[in-house]
């Protein structure tokens, strides 16, 4: 019974579900599309109000453009009728200018026709008064021939002739004073620069005296010496042309070494100085070996002197070789100047000169430290030093402009830049500021001899005056056979035969006196 009632009560629940479950199922979808098409209904009425409310908005907002547009046409019509009467009245006004200018243009005309027949009349008595002046020109001409027996022509010329020999005379004094105030505001303005340079230039260094010289304190030996020269030879023979010489007059006995290269005669000096410390047998057998270590520290020390100059003087880049040919010049002289020293200092006078001048100086003091490497060769080397200076040069590398400025120093190359004559100026004050070389008197002596016989070999030339050690030359010359306008091609001349025939340091200034005097007694 239980059981009947629990399946009983089961199915019936069961049915009441499924009742209950096909009631909702079909009212709830009908609920929801009732609900739908309400609001669809609400959304499309409130869309349909929302586009009347822009719809009239618009309305409105194009209604008042319409309006104001009409405003800005009618202003715009009101400005343009202005504008189109401003142009009436200007119009009008341009038309009255019109009629004035043509009442004037006429008047004008009148006075052009009136002025044209005055011009008519004019030409005519212009050529009338003219054909009066050719004949009257032709009379006189004729009457001048008559009574001078001359042609027109040759009067004419005569006058032209005159004209040009007045002007050329006028022109020659204009050029002169021209010159004469062109070198002599060169020549303050250059001292002026020197004088700066000068007082610039403040040396440190005390010029080395040169050693060429190996005094023998042994009796015995130097007469070994003197009766056995094989020492001698053997040295003269490694050291590639130095010549050793018994100084045979000299107080304290004294063997001398010349010419070849320099660091070889130091060395051979320094060789010799050494053998003779040692027993006469062993001096063939050593005197090579001891030689040759003397010549290796002379190398190095010329390569440390070589970059000492460079250091000095602030120059970068230089090869190595041509740093060793600076040093090898503490060994050479000229005039007794230490070549070594000279280069230093014709660097920096260079430097400080191309400074004042406006130059470059590191090419001035480049210039200036390469200017003479080639004294360190020209014992082998036939050819002038500063043409083996520029070879070497540009064999390492240097640029064109500092091979060609130190070929030009002694006039080789003909360089016409301000470094070429900055090096010029920079070596001729080195060389010739006292105390600066030593001349020997009968090589001075037979320079200045030298000198007189070249000047006086000029026709015209009376006298010779040689001033300031040969420096300069006061040369007197006869006014009837030397005029004034061959001054210039004389002093030339005479330059350029001393350049040929006479060896000498530095520049010589030449000055040609040419004076005509007249005396009378009352």
């Amino acid at each position: 019974m239980t059981l009947q009632l629990i399946v009983i009560l089961f199915v019936g629940s069961v049915g009441c579900g499924y009742a209950v479950f096909r009631f909702l199922l079909s009212y709830i979808p009908r609920k929801m599309l009732a609900s739908e098409d309400e609001r669809c209904r609400e959304i499309i009425s409130e869309s349909r109000r929302q586009a009347e409310a822009v719809s009239e908005r618009q309305r409105s907002r194009i209604g008042e453009e319409l309006a104001h547009l009409q405003r800005e046409l009618e202003e715009s019509i009101l400005g343009k009728q202005a504008d189109l009467q401003v142009i009436d009245d200007d119009l009008d006004g341009q038309e009255e200018f019109l009629r004035h200018e043509e009442q004037r243009v006429k008047v004008l005309t009148n006075k052009v026709r009136g002025r044209r027949s005055q011009l008519a009349k004019v030409q005519k008595h212009y050529q009338t008064t003219h054909n009066s002046f050719s004949d009257k020109r032709q009379q006189f001409q004729s009457a001048l021939q008559e009574r001078s027996g001359e042609q027109s022509e040759q009067l004419y010329q005569q006058i032209i002739d005159q004209i040009i020999e007045t002007r050329h005379v006028e022109c020659q004094k204009l050029l002169k004073a021209v010159v004469f105030d062109y070198n002599t505001g060169a020549k303050r303005i250059a001292q002026r620069f020197l004088a700066r340079a000068h007082a610039r230039y403040s040396p440190e260094f005390v010029w080395p005296r040169t050693l060429n010289n190996v005094e023998v304190r042994d009796r015995h030996k130097y007469e070994y010496l003197c009766q056995d020269q094989q020492l001698l030879t053997t040295l003269s023979e490694i050291t590639d042309g130095v010549e050793v010489k018994i100084l045979a007059d000299h107080p304290n006995r004294a063997i001398r070494f010349v010419g070849g290269f320099g660091m070889a005669r130091e060395a051979a000096r320094l060789s010799l100085n050494d053998v003779l410390g040692r027993n006469t047998g062993q001096w063939l057998r050593i005197v090579k070996q001891i030689y040759l270590g003397h010549y290796y520290r002379l190398e190095q020390e010329a390569l440390r002197l070589g970059r000492k100059a460079c250091r000095v003087l602030a120059i970068d880049n230089i090869h190595i070789e041509l740093q060793k040919m600076v040093g090898s010049l503490n060994w050479r002289t000229s005039y007794r100047q230490n070549q070594w020293y000279h280069s230093l200092e014709v660097a920096t006078l260079a430097g400080l000169l191309a400074h004042e001048l406006g130059d470059d100086p590191r090419l001035a003091r480049r210039c200036g430290l390469l200017h003479d490497i080639g004294k360190s060769l020209d014992h082998r080397i036939d050819e002038n030093h500063a043409i083996i200076s520029g070879d070497y040069a540009d064999r390492y590398g240097e640029s064109r402009v500092i091979c060609d400025t130190v070929m030009s120093h002694h006039d080789d190359l003909i360089v016409e830049t301000p470094l070429a004559y900055i090096l010029k100026a920079a070596d001729t004050l080195s060389g010739g500021r006292p105390g600066a070389r030593v001349n020997l008197e009968e090589d001075y002596q037979s320079r200045l001899s030298a000198i007189e016989a070249v000047i006086m070999g000029f026709r015209g030339v009376t006298k010779v005056m040689i001033m300031n050690g040969a420096r300069e030359i006061h040369i007197g010359v006869d006014h009837a056979k030397v005029k004034e306008h061959e001054l210039p091609d004389l002093s030339k001349q005479i330059a350029d035969k001393l350049s040929e025939d006479v060896t000498f340091p530095g520049q010589i200034c030449i000055v040609l006196l040419r004076k005509f005097e007249a005396s009378l007694v009352a």
